[in-house]
């Protein structure tokens, strides 16, 4: 009885941690949606005429092109966070572990529905919680330096527009 408890608080957290990825993967896309949107407006009025296109000497256009890699680095560390994550870790045995995807497409289903009969599936649920916790753990912090990142480009660019 206390297995089966403890692999039902696992499924438990395994559905939360589930949950907790698809809201960062939310956050990350509005961040880059964001972030897109700034980097578009920065090329749109740093074309030719306009203040931010006209930016001379002094600490301005440092500020503006210091601004435009925050920008694009935010960018990316948003793609980083929404980037799909398949790969195994080496040395990996698929035959002890059948609860990621990328573990269960080698299985055959005959061979699976006998492993399924005479194994727990704790090893296995396990082993996956604490990798879907560092991938949630990743993202999380990448959407984090995404959004401060962003701002401290937003802050230098308009800081240029000042100055220019």
């Amino acid at each position: 009885m206390a297995e089966r408890d403890a692999v039902e608080t696992a499924w438990r957290i395994h559905a939360a941690l589930a949950d907790q990825t698809g809201k960062v993967d939310a956050k990350a896309g509005f961040a880059l949606t964001l972030e897109s949107a700034a980097l578009g407006a920065v090329i749109a009025f740093s074309g030719s005429g306009r203040r931010l296109g006209q930016l001379d000497g002094g600490a301005a256009p440092v500020l503006f092109w210091l601004g435009a890699v925050l920008l694009g680095l935010s960018a990316l560390a948003s793609v980083s966070v929404v980037s799909p994550r398949l790969g195994t870790e080496r040395g990996h045995d698929r035959e002890r572990h059948f609860v990621f995807m990328g573990d269960l497409r080698h299985w055959d289903p005959q061979r699976l529905a006998e492993k399924l009969a005479d194994t727990s599936v704790l090893d296995s649920l396990t082993r996956q919680l604490v990798s879907m916790s560092q991938i949630a753990w990743v993202k999380h912090r990448r959407v984090r330096q995404s959004l401060v990142l962003a701002v401290g480009g937003a802050v230098s660019i308009v800081l240029a527009w000042l100055l220019g």
